[in-house]
């Protein structure tokens, strides 16, 4: 009894101390009970073997199961259960062959109970969402509890004997080991995690009989199993772990604020400023905060989105990047050294912070500077003062073009004049040409004003078609305005009526 006190207590130790990952059922069922038996015995096969037959038994108790993966499809499961096992015989003899002396027929049985562990590794096929196929093979260990045995004799007569003896335990000859181990395997169905229905089979690897004679006896069992699991379903707890009573995405289980609608990272509670604590712990609950402040936020002195507390320059609002700082101005031209592409010399945003370049380097920069790729003085606004001999032919020219009497049309003769004007303009792009067009006193003054006016014009557009620019050129009227000589002789007056140019940068 002792061993069995032993057994107990390991199975419920074993079951309880991983009840978290177990689910637990009770269940039991029936089966044919046999004892496949070898010996040595001369025509034992022949005369006697044909006479035993299975025993009607039965088996029953706890079954608990542990999963090993997360859909339960492989498990470990164990059970401790109460199973009889043993065999019956019966034979009859006629007159001539009674079985000691008179006896002409005899009845036998051998009962015995056992505490067992079967242990089986299981695999489970999903047939659908509540059913699945399973399949187990393990071990088992027993220990004997019961042992009996029972005879009937009659006799020629026909009187019957009975004999009904509790069998003897031990390892000498005519008596029953106590402890008794084999292999099993299973095979049935799962209907959602509730019922287990098996056919089972055992075969014991362990003789539990010692005869006078040398033999082997090994128990052998086949039948079925009802099992109900009292632990929830697996829907039934997929169901209960899914449950979200207030539909804020938290299932019950876990929503610390059931009831109302939270988050997940509050553990379900509400969280208004959606500054991940709840308006349970938030001091600020409409504006989002720190935990270290409670949920308020941290202070901003300057409004520059860096708190005082991280704020290098909590008065001058700036940038997250320079630690609260405005950004840094180096050479204090106004522009900042994230946009300044000179940060070191003064510059300009026009040249994003750059100086003005100065192509010529005449020291004038190129904005300020009317030749900006020809060096020159400041004082001619940075372009070289123009060569006299370039003015000297312009004016040689100039006195050599003339036009019809009273029109703007200008004379043939003036062509070559005009056409070396144009090469000088051509060979000196950088310069530019005012022309004037100047009358004498002779006739009506706006008659005059105009006519200089087309003069200098007509002249403008010979210049054009010869490959000027017009933006180089500009034409003028002056009329009578600015005589070079007296208006009262024709001398004086044939000096005035002119055409003259002003060679410029």
């Amino acid at each position: 009894m002792k061993k069995v006190y032993l057994l107990l207590s390991f199975n419920l130790l074993f079951f309880n101390t991983i009840y978290a990952q177990f689910k637990f059922g009770v269940g039991g069922g029936v089966h044919n009970a046999a004892v496949t038996e070898k010996n040595n015995l001369p025509n034992w096969n022949q005369q006697f073997e044909s006479y035993y037959t299975p025993s009607a038994g039965f088996h029953g108790g706890l079954y608990s199961e542990f999963a090993l993966d997360k859909k339960a499809n492989w498990a470990v499961q164990a059970s401790l259960l109460y199973t009889t096992k043993g065999r019956n015989f019966a034979k009859a003899y006629d007159s001539t062959k009674s079985f000691h002396s008179d006896t002409s027929s005899i009845t036998s049985s051998w009962k015995l109970g056992y505490a067992e562990l079967p242990v089986y590794l299981v695999y489970r096929i999903p047939l659908s969402p509540k059913v699945r196929f399973i399949l187990g093979a393990g071990g088992y260990a027993g220990y004997n509890l019961t042992q009996k045995t029972k005879y009937e004799y009659y006799n020629a007569s026909g009187e019957l004997t009975t004999y009904d003896n509790k069998l003897a335990t031990g390892d000498n000859v005519h008596k029953y080991n106590k402890l008794d181990y084999g292999v099993n395997a299973l095979a049935g169905f799962d209907f959602n995690d509730r019922i287990m229905l098996t056919a089972n089979y055992s075969r014991g690897l362990s003789d539990f009989y010692t005869a006078e004679y040398g033999g082997s006896f090994k128990h052998q069992a086949y039948g079925a199993t009802l099992v109900v699991w009292v632990t929830k379903s697996k829907s039934a707890k997929l169901k209960a772990e899914a449950k979200d009573s207030d539909g804020d995405g938290v299932p019950d289980k876990i929503d610390k604020c059931n009831g109302e609608n939270g988050t997940a990272a509050t553990g379900g509670c509400p969280d208004t400023d959606g500054d991940g604590i709840p308006d349970i712990q938030d001091k600020c609950p409409d504006v989002a905060g720190i935990s270290k402040l409670l949920g308020c936020p941290a202070p901003d002195q300057d409004k520059d989105g860096v708190s005082d507390e991280e704020d290098k320059c909590p008065d001058t609002a700036g940038s997250p990047r320079y630690n609260g700082c405005p950004v840094p101005d180096t050479d204090k031209d106004g522009i900042n050294d994230e946009e300044d592409k000179c940060p070191d010399i003064v510059g300009s945003s026009k040249y994003n912070g750059c100086p003005a370049p100065d192509t010529d380097m005449d020291g004038i920069n190129d904005d300020e500077d009317k030749c900006p790729i020809k060096p020159g003085p400041k004082a001619n606004n940075g372009c070289p003062e123009i060569e006299k001999h370039m003015v000297d032919d312009i004016n040689k020219a100039a006195r050599s073009i003339l036009f019809d009497v009273n029109s703007d049309n200008i004379k043939a003769t003036s062509n070559v004049s005009l056409d070396r004007i144009a090469a000088i303009l051509l060979d000196n792009p950088e310069i530019k040409l005012d022309i004037e067009g100047h009358t004498d006193n002779t006739g009506a003054v706006r008659h005059n004003q105009i006519l200089s006016g087309k003069r200098a014009l007509a002249i403008k557009i010979y210049l054009v078609n010869k490959g000027i620019a017009p933006e180089r050129l500009t034409a003028s009227g002056f009329g009578s305005d600015h005589p070079i000589a007296d208006n009262n002789t024709e001398a004086g007056r044939a000096k005035n009526r002119r055409v003259a140019f002003k060679v410029r940068y």
